[in-house]
């Protein structure tokens, strides 16, 4: 039981390290206005800017301007953490049963 428990973990450690690149947070897309004459956010639409939201140090909200070109990685590196975590959570939870295990004998 021992050995099939620390395979798990020692998959999981290395499926862990292709979701290194993450970022903790949530996308927000925001309709915004300015007051320059002709401006793409006169318009009925307005312009559409995104931000990356997180929680900082003391839990502080920050906010993060991202570019239209690099929405789409950003949303990538909010999927890299979810996993990131998910997997971290299974990690916790084999390291304590391998604990228990350790106990036993």
């Amino acid at each position: 039981v021992m050995n099939t428990l620390e395979m798990k973990r020692k998959v999981l450690l290395e499926k862990l390290s292709k979701y290194s690149y993450f970022v903790k947070g949530s996308l927000a897309s925001v309709c915004m206005v300015c007051s320059r004459v002709n401006c793409v956010c006169t318009h009925p639409k307005g312009a559409v800017a995104h931000r990356l939201t997180y929680k900082g140090k003391n839990q502080k909200t920050r906010t993060v301007y991202v570019p239209n070109g690099r929405v789409k990685e950003v949303r990538k590196l909010i999927s890299n953490y979810r996993k990131y975590r998910d997997i971290t959570e299974m990690i916790f939870e084999l390291n304590v049963r391998i604990f228990k295990e350790s106990s036993r004998n």
